[in-house]
């Protein structure tokens, strides 16, 4: 997935960089050039290319009592005598069972907005926040927030928020879950060989409460381009009895990025 994954983000840059250079050149060699009714609409709205790459703890937060991995301790008290004193508060510490744990992640988005107003639209494919090896497709539709430019230096400050709907999460499921909040290593590689409960969180989508906040840098005297470091903290609001074991998408982290300007306006 990772060779297809940056092979898609190499065409992409390559593409739209060619793209809109021919655009340009095309329309400058017929004598065309934008009015200023159209030029000014052009400078007040930003579409943006953003390359992600970070990490970030999910806090899933699950009843395992209420999965099938309560069948797995019950084998295993078999082993004690008598069975009932191995109780599932042992079986917790013996596994090292959490309710969290930390996930590289890594991807791309899609920034639209408006220079006077502080309103944008977020599409994002990234890496799950359960498991980096697979996808998540989401679309932050009622954002609000900007970036602030102080003394006119090449920093700014940028803080966002909204409401962002989890359009599939291929990740979030039983096997990913379980097994990768299993602590104690050897457990952990031997029972995803066999532990594979996919349709136990039957809900891979969701609305969250996004929040970020972070600091970038302009690059180059054209200013189409930025590099940052974003800090992220998103509150999971679908209700808990749509997923099984009431696991939760809430998740936050580090993200660092490379944006660039698809509709050539400065930063």
């Amino acid at each position: 997935m990772l060779r297809h994954f940056f092979t898609i983000i190499m065409l992409v840059f390559v593409i739209s960089a060619v793209g809109a250079q021919g655009r340009d050149d095309f329309f400058s060699r017929l004598g065309i050039k934008p009015d200023a009714s159209k030029k000014a609409l052009k400078e007040n709205f930003f579409i943006r290319m953003g390359f992600n790459a970070g990490g970030g703890n999910l806090y899933h937060n699950t009843l395992f009592e209420a999965t099938n991995m309560a069948a797995l301790w019950k084998a295993v008290s078999f082993s004690h005598d008598p069975p009932k004193s191995y109780e599932w508060e042992d079986f917790v510490q013996d596994y090292d069972i959490r309710n969290s744990y930390f996930m590289p992640r890594y991807g791309l988005n899609l920034y639209l907005s408006s220079r006077y107003f502080p309103f944008f639209i977020n599409v994002e494919a990234m890496s799950s926040v359960a498991s980096y090896q697979k996808p998540m497709l989401a679309i932050t539709f009622l954002g609000f927030g900007k970036d602030f430019r102080p003394y006119d230096r090449d920093f700014f400050f940028s803080l966002h928020g909204g409401l962002k709907y989890v359009v599939r999460d291929w990740g979030f499921n039983g096997r990913e879950i379980y097994t990768n909040s299993i602590g104690n290593e050897d457990a952990r590689d031997y029972i995803e060989t066999f532990y594979d409960p996919k349709d136990e969180i039957n809900k891979r989508s969701g609305m969250l409460l996004t929040t970020r906040a972070g600091l970038g840098h302009v690059i180059g005297a054209a200013e189409r381009a930025a590099i940052g470091l974003e800090a992220y903290y998103e509150f999971d609001l679908a209700d808990e009895t749509k997923r099984q074991a009431g696991a939760r998408m809430r998740n936050g982290g580090i993200n660092l990025y490379f944006r660039f300007d698809l509709a050539h306006t400065s930063f």
